[in-house]
């Protein structure tokens, strides 16, 4: 069997796979049992605690009625105590008065007591009290003397008598278990002058002690250490629950286990009436019964689960041992062979002889993917800072350092292999590291120089100048600003090609400081968010004239203001960034597309017009993609926009009305529109509306008002509102500001 094993690939995938298999099953098996008997026991108890704090309510609920009664016969104006002797007409009175209560459903019977009084009165009659209690009711347990004691209690207390058999002449002879409560009758609510008693009959607290949803529990309601009325499907002594709760303030809930091994849970509540004190009793049997059936359940299912765990086990390692067999077939050997594994391993270290001089092929390109990184890491193609150092790192590069900068070189005349001597020149330099490549088109060397100190740069720019000057005397070396974060490199290749364009205007210094370039950065004005905004909506919308007009509005700025050609490139580089990230999305896109962001690209142009050239050919491409990507299912949204582009200057244009006329729902409608054009159409609609009022704010003379309702604003206001939305400024001031440019 172990000979078998190890010969056959297959077998020992499945017999892996199998054992992994099974762990996984143990430990989710462990996890979700534990967590089942968790939740379960938390959910028991969750239940019988809000059913006892339900019973809790309902009782005493029915108790504050109760003394609600009792209060309103205290307080009644036609109820005082008297003497029936003396006058049996209030006798009359009180008898009618009883009658309205007796609608309550929670007791049987109501009586009233005065303490000066022989009598005990009802709704129905008036009776001694000596009969009432020798000859008409029978308490089990209670003497008569007893029971006419609690009934003329003098004291100021509820007083419950519990649940016992009592036999009542006055409604039957049949013996029923009743609960008596006594309550004071208050003169003015201060002076106790009698008592109203009640007798409530036990099924009435039988009825709040049943569940809707079965459930074996002892339900008790205690008054000190008297049980006023329980519920006993368990057979328990009722000194043990008095013993647990004996003391107890509160709620708790706590784990019994009796002498006999039965164990349960007991749930216990002090109310805030009357100081009783509510218990619930559950067996522990009806937790691990209910977790029993959880788990069996979740074993059943893992089981099942098995069969198609297996089959794709089988599956899975007979994918894998196919490749592995062709492996084998491929370096020679049979695949009978005694472990196929081995002959993979043979056949491995083979190759690795026979791939030395790969090896050693591979590490002389090193320089090539040296000078491939420095092009990448000025062209700012590394997503985070760390991606560029551990790809630096893998080459041999250490730019982990705190500062860094980029230097132009000018290419050395009388030598062919320049880049190859300045790294061999700037080597060894520990407090600086620097990586370069040759930019063939421009007869430049660029090198990127990493430290952790900013004079270290200073030391080592100028000792490159002395060792420059042994081989060129004509040699210049331009220099840019100090950065840190690596996303700037652009900005700063464009600083030490700005400075190396100035060397014939900066005297005879071989190194050009981009700092000692005069006013090179200092003429860059941000254009607004709601510029660029207006430029990426005519983008998206793909409207042509619009883009355009927005071309042709940057040109006229930047040139009237005159900046540096450096200030262009800059700004040009974060329009074809926007418009770049538009065109990449499309598929079918070459490499070739690159180009118009390729930072060496920009710094080739010389003339405004370059750069505005590049710009205008990029966004015609974007257009040109937009139109090869439309589906035919979508050209009813070409219509649309046709329909605003005719129809913008009406006030009354609305997406309801386009929507409409073109048998959609005005939300169906912006929802495709937003899909097809990252725009919504109102959206577009006010783009519009703003570029012809533009025109009109420089073109004509035409007052502000009359500007608005040409454009399809009912009111100046709504004009003036929605353009300051748009531009940033108001249109006088926009008009203002565009004029005094030109």
């Amino acid at each position: 069997m172990r000979k078998v094993f190890y010969r056959s690939i297959l077998l020992r995938y499945i017999i892996s796979y199998a054992a992994v298999m099974a762990v996984l099953f143990i430990g989710v098996g462990i996890y979700v049992n534990n967590s089942y008997a968790s939740a379960i026991h938390a959910n028991i108890v969750e239940e019988n605690t809000n059913r006892l704090s339900a019973l809790r309510i309902q009782h005493e609920e029915k108790l504050s009625a109760l003394i609600n009664i009792a209060n309103q016969i205290s307080l009644s104006p036609y109820i005082t105590p008297f003497k029936l002797k003396d006058n049996a007409l209030k006798a009359y009175y009180l008898k009618e008065h009883l009658i309205s209560y007796n609608a309550d459903n929670f007791f049987d019977q109501l009586y009233v007591v005065f303490h000066e009084d022989d009598y005990l009165y009802s709704s129905s009659t008036s009776i001694s009290m000596d009969i009432y209690t020798e000859k008409l009711i029978y308490y089990e347990g209670i003497s008569s003397e007893f029971l006419c004691s609690l009934l003329r209690k003098r004291d100021d207390e509820v007083y419950i008598l519990p649940s016992m058999s009592v036999r009542s002449v006055l409604t039957s002879d049949t013996n029923k278990n009743m609960v008596t409560i006594i309550i004071p009758l208050r003169l003015d609510g201060r002076f106790s002058v009698g008592n109203a008693v009640f007798l409530v009959h036990d099924n009435a607290y039988q009825r709040m002690f049943t569940d809707e949803i079965y459930q074996i529990r002892n339900m008790y309601i205690f008054s000190g250490e008297d049980i006023i009325s329980a519920k006993r499907p368990i057979n328990i002594s009722d000194e043990v629950i008095l013993s647990e709760i004996s003391g107890m303030e509160g709620s708790i809930i706590r784990n019994i286990a009796l002498q006999d091994g039965s164990k349960y849970i007991l749930f216990a509540q002090r109310g805030s009436l009357l100081d009783l004190c509510y218990v619930s009793l559950i067996p522990q049997e009806t937790v691990q019964m209910r977790t029993a059936r959880s788990r069996l359940a979740f074993s059943l299912f893992l089981l099942l689960l098995s069969v198609p765990c297996g089959l794709l086990t089988v599956y899975f390692a007979n994918r894998h041992v196919r490749p592995i067999k062709e492996i084998q077939k491929s370096i020679g050997d049979e695949i009978t062979s005694e472990d196929g594994f081995s002959a993979i391993k043979k056949g491995i270290e083979t190759l690795k002889g026979q791939n030395k001089d790969l090896h050693t092929r591979l590490d002389e390109s090193k320089d090539v993917c040296r000078a491939d990184f420095v092009k990448k890491f000025v062209k700012c193609r590394f997503s985070s800072r760390e991606l560029a150092v551990n790809i630096a790192n893998s080459l041999g590069m250490n730019i982990d350092r705190s500062f860094y900068c980029i230097t132009l070189i000018s290419a050395l005349q009388a030598e062919s292999k320049g880049l190859e001597l300045l790294k061999a020149l700037f080597a060894d330099k520990g407090d600086v590291n620097a990586y370069g490549m040759e930019i063939f088109d421009q007869e430049q060397y660029l090198f990127v120089l990493f430290t952790d100190k900013e004079e270290d740069l200073e030391t080592w720019v100028n000792n490159a100048k002395f060792a420059l000057s042994a081989l060129d005397n004509e040699a210049v070396i331009a220099v840019s600003n100090t950065h840190v974060d690596f996303s700037e490199a652009t900005n700063a290749y464009l600083e030490a090609s700005t400075a190396y364009d100035n060397r014939f205007v900066m005297g005879n210094e071989h190194v050009l400081w981009f700092s000692d370039v005069s006013s090179a950065a200092k003429d860059i004005e941000p254009f607004t968010e709601n510029y660029l905004d207006g430029f990426r909506k005519a983008l998206y919308a793909g409207d042509a004239n619009a883009l355009h007009d927005r071309i042709d509005e940057l040109f006229q700025i930047l040139k009237k203001k005159k900046f540096s050609l450096f200030a262009f490139r800059i700004i040009y580089n974060e329009i074809i960034s926007m418009l770049l990230n538009k065109y990449l999305s499309y598929d079918g896109v070459s490499e070739q597309s690159i180009k118009y962001y390729d930072i060496f690209e920009l710094s080739r142009c010389r003339r405004v017009s370059d750069l505005t050239e590049i710009l205008r050919q990029l966004c015609n491409d974007i257009l040109l993609k937009e139109e090869q990507n439309m589906p035919d299912e979508n050209s009813v949204i070409g219509q649309v926009i046709d329909y605003i582009r005719e129809n913008y200057a009406d006030p009354g244009l609305s997406m309801g009305t386009i929507a409409s006329i073109h048998g959609m729902s005005a939300a169906n409608l912006s929802l495709k529109y937003k899909e097809q054009t990252g725009m919504y159409p109102s959206e577009y609609l006010m783009l519009l509306r703003m570029e012809k009022a533009k025109e009109l704010l420089l073109g004509t003379n035409m007052s502000i008002q009359d500007i608005g309702t040409s454009v399809g604003y009912y009111d100046a206001s709504s004009f003036i509102r929605r353009f300051k939305q748009h531009m940033g400024i108001t249109p006088a001031k926009y008009r203002i500001l565009v004029k005094n440019i030109n």
